[in-house]
C-alpha cells in the first residue's frame, strides 16, 4: 500500500540518475497547478535564458549551467541591511550604537541622542535633578524632609537644644573644649593629671604629697592633738620656753615695744640715754630686763602708758624688770628693781 509523503520527505535525484526521459514534477505557481516534465524539456529550456534581471543578485553560466547568487548589498526591503560593514548595517537597522568606554559607564538619553555617563567617584550615587541624570552626594536639605527617628540614625528633631536632647547629651556638649565646667558625675580611667595642669601627677595620696612636696614628718608636722592654735582655747599640761629679742640700745628717741615676727615676748634692753617708751599697739605681755649702762643718771618717759606702778632707779648698771601690760585699750607699765 503506497504512503503518502511530502515533497521534502522524497528521496533526492543526483545528476547521475536523472536520465533524459525521466518526467519531473513542476508547479505552475502562478496557475496553481502541477504539471510534468522531462529532463530533456526543462534543459531546453534553461538553455533559452543567457541571463536575469539586472536587479537580482543571482546570475547563471549559459555554458556550464551554474548559478551563482553575488551577495553585494540586499537592500533592507529585500531582507539585507544594505550595508556592507557592521556599523553601517546597525546604524541602517536602528541598532543602538555603544557608547561606553569604561568599566562602570551606563548609557543615557541626552539632549537628542543616547550618550555615555560615566562612572561616578566613590560613595557617589546616582541622582536626577528631573532632566539629567548625575553622580553626586545626595542634598539632604532638599530631599530630606520631617524628621529622621534616632533609631535610624536620626535625633528626631529640628533644633539644636531638642536634639541634644532626645541624645541624652548634658550641658558639658555645648561647651567650648577650652572652657569645660564639671560640676557634677564622676571621672575614672584617666591619666593622672601633671602637677603643671594643677594635678598631683599620682593616684595614691603618699605619692600625691611627695609630688606636692608635702611629705609628713619631712615637709609638713604630722598632726598631734596636743598642737597649740591661735585661735582656739587650750589647757597647758606643761611648761613651755621662748627666745628673747635683745634691742641694744635705748639711745635718746623712742622705744616701742613690738611683737611681730622675730619680736619675742621676751627681751632685754640697755639703757644708754635717756628715752621715751611706748607701749605695744597689740593685746599682750611683754617681759623686759633693763640695764643701766656705766654712767646712769637718765631718766625714762612713761606718759604713753594708763598706769605705771613701781620706781626706776637710774643710778649705774641699775638693773629692772619691766612688764608692759596691753588689754582691750589699757597700757600699764610695772617696774620692779632686782640689781
Amino acid at each position: 500500500m503506497a504512503t503518502n509523503k511530502k515533497i521534502t520527505e522524497l528521496t533526492e535525484l543526483v545528476e547521475a540518475d536523472l536520465a533524459n526521459d525521466d518526467v519531473l514534477a513542476i508547479v505552475d505557481v502562478s496557475a496553481g497547478e502541477t504539471f510534468k516534465v522531462r529532463k530533456s524539456t526543462l534543459a531546453s529550456a534553461l538553455a533559452g535564458v543567457a541571463t536575469l534581471a539586472a536587479t537580482t543578485p543571482v546570475t547563471v553560466d549559459q555554458a556550464t549551467g551554474s548559478v551563482t547568487v553575488s551577495l553585494n548589498t540586499v537592500p533592507i526591503t529585500s531582507g539585507g541591511t544594505g550595508a556592507t560593514s557592521a556599523g553601517a548595517a546597525l546604524t541602517a537597522l536602528g541598532g543602538l550604537a555603544d557608547p561606553m568606554t569604561t568599566r562602570g559607564d551606563i548609557i543615557t538619553r541626552g539632549a537628542s541622542a543616547t550618550e555615555r555617563l560615566a562612572v561616578g567617584s566613590a560613595n557617589q550615587v546616582l541622582i536626577s535633578d528631573g532632566t539629567d541624570p548625575s553622580y553626586g552626594q545626595v542634598p539632604l536639605a532638599s530631599a530630606v524632609s520631617g524628621t529622621l527617628p534616632v533609631a535610624n540614625g536620626g535625633t528626631n528633631a529640628t533644633s539644636a537644644g531638642d536634639a541634644r536632647t532626645n541624645l541624652g547629651l548634658g550641658s558639658v556638649a555645648t561647651q567650648a573644649s577650652n572652657s569645660v565646667s564639671i560640676t557634677g558625675g564622676s571621672v575614672t580611667g584617666i591619666t593622672d593629671i601633671t602637677v603643671a595642669d594643677g594635678g598631683t601627677g599620682a593616684s595614691d595620696a603618699s605619692t600625691a604629697r611627695s609630688n606636692l612636696g608635702l611629705v609628713i614628718g619631712t615637709d609638713v608636722q604630722a598632726f598631734d592633738a596636743d598642737t597649740l592654735f591661735a585661735d582656739v582655747s587650750d589647757n597647758l599640761t606643761a611648761g613651755y620656753s621662748s627666745d628673747i629679742e635683745a634691742i641694744g640700745n635705748s639711745g635718746t628717741g623712742t622705744q616701742t615695744l613690738e611683737i611681730a615676727t622675730a619680736k619675742e615676748n621676751l627681751k632685754t634692753l640697755t639703757i644708754n640715754g635717756s628715752f621715751t617708751l611706748a607701749p605695744q599697739t597689740v593685746n599682750s605681755v611683754i617681759a623686759m630686763v633693763t640695764t643701766n649702762d656705766g654712767t646712769g643718771g637718765y631718766t625714762i618717759t612713761t606718759s604713753g602708758y594708763d598706769k605705771v606702778s613701781g620706781t626706776y632707779n637710774s643710778a649705774a648698771s641699775a638693773k629692772h624688770l619691766m612688764r608692759s601690760t596691753v588689754i582691750d585699750g589699757t597700757q600699764v607699765l610695772e617696774i620692779l628693781e632686782i640689781a
